[in-house]
């Protein structure tokens, strides 16, 4: 693997960063609230800690926005992190949303994708039954470890409609075994092995066509689930807390390196680039360049014949933006395709009148990703021209279609219903 590829392994970030928790002395109110106190502190170290790295250092184009974003983001991280590892239970598990409209953005999400994760414990065998929804690729990963601190984090069962049809097809019915040994009594359930220990399993829905297909509807259950559920207690309450305090630490220097991966190429291709741990099956080209309000960034890929591709617009803390209501984001089914096969996508702070038109909004310095999901070939690398924004139409084919204001708004309320019909606004 060359030092481009592996700059992203995982094994690069992993570590138990938060001390062992002190036993708490709770005879009384005041060694009830210094034990608390403490937890509190190292909260509050690691939520310092990841403000800086998010906010020092970096390119100086868009400063005040990018501070903004950063304490938003940090209050996000700690959003999904208290659901996805403090709230987790192996013995109860329950899916934890991982990327949303707002309140969630976790690490160069796809506004395509609906993201969920539950921890695994191979004490336990657990079973997934419901409907599966008919989004364009759903793919199933089981990973050795937890994603809040790395620790021996690898990719051990991977499983999706394609490969799987007749289990995961759109529209099914969903039946799925999670173990560490395959069940004699299996029947015709699908089963996902699990590693020794514990592990995590990440779901992933990616939609092509937004107005059309749908959600899954699914649940996880411990096959020998008890009544009640256990309390907290002094073995479960400090290991929850400090998952929440490893995310926070070793997912920041993780999103330090993958921003720095974005920013040292361009301006004028994209190289790919290894994601361990990504969405597996995908070549990621990930980059960015700079738009300043009067000028226009025309970008072109052509297709090798992916199963699904898409391109998103990112800031500077590794999230989408405003997908929801900019047209920040296409996909295979979404873009325009010009006669030569090549697509054609135009960035600007102001609407172009193009079909494939990228907002920047209101950003100089732009983080760009291209996915290709199952490329027969491998895809060129993505080639990037910066031009006066009034000359957009002369680098464009002349048979390009306009986009009229009403047309631009339509787009616009298409995208924002389809963040309710995907389920991406609940949680």
């Amino acid at each position: 693997m060359s030092d481009q590829q592996s700059v992203m392994a995982q094994e690069n970030f992993s570590g138990n960063t938060a001390s062992s928790s002190r036993a708490g002395d709770f005879s009384s109110d005041e060694g009830a609230l210094a034990w608390a106190d403490g937890q509190l502190d190292k909260l509050v170290d690691a939520m310092r800690y990841k403000l800086r790295k998010h906010i020092v250092g970096w390119p100086g184009d868009d400063r005040e926005l990018d501070t903004y974003e950063a304490l938003r983001h940090l209050l996000r991280d700690i959003n999904f992190g208290h659901s996805a590892y403090v709230e987790a239970d192996y013995a109860n598990p329950a899916f934890a949303k991982m990327g949303a409209t707002s309140r969630i953005n976790f690490q160069l999400p796809s506004p395509d994708c609906m993201y969920h994760s539950v921890i695994l414990h191979s004490d336990y065998t657990y079973r997934i039954t419901g409907k599966r929804g008919s989004a364009a690729i759903f793919q199933l990963a089981i990973y050795a470890g937890h994603a809040c601190d790395l620790v021996g984090w690898k990719t051990v069962t991977v499983a999706n409609n394609i490969d799987q049809p007749q289990h995961l097809a759109p529209g099914s019915e969903v039946e799925i075994v999670l173990s560490r040994t395959r069940p004699a009594d299996l029947g015709d359930a699908l089963w996902m092995e699990m590693p020794e220990g514990p592990s995590e399993l990440h779901s992933r829905q990616y939609y092509g066509d937004w107005l059309t297909e749908q959600p899954a509807d699914l649940m996880i259950r411990m096959e020998s689930q008890t009544f009640p559920a256990r309390v907290l207690d002094a073995g479960t309450a400090p290991a929850r807390f400090d998952r929440l305090v490893n995310l926070l630490r070793v997912h920041t220097d993780f999103y330090r390196a993958g921003v720095e991966s974005h920013l040292r190429h361009g301006p004028g291709e994209i190289p790919e680039m290894v994601f361990p741990g990504a969405f597996e099956g995908t070549t990621y080209f990930p980059g960015h360049f700079r738009c300043q309000p009067d000028e226009a960034v025309v970008i072109e890929i052509k297709d090798t014949g992916s199963d699904y591709w898409n391109t998103a617009l990112f800031q500077m803390q590794f999230e989408n933006l405003d997908w929801w209501s900019r047209s920040s984001s296409f996909n295979k089914s979404q873009a325009h395709v010009d006669a030569d096969g090549r697509v054609r996508f135009v960035a600007s702070w102001s609407d172009p009148g193009v079909p494939n038109w990228l907002d920047c909004s209101g950003r100089v310095l732009n983080l760009i990703a291209f996915r290709f999901f199952r490329a027969p070939t491998k895809p060129a690398n993505p080639a990037l021209q910066t031009v006066p924004l009034a000359d957009v139409r002369g680098l464009l084919p002349a048979d390009t279609p306009s986009v009229t204001p009403e047309q631009r708004h339509r787009l616009l309320s298409d995208r924002l219903i389809s963040a309710y019909r995907r389920r991406m606004a609940d949680f």
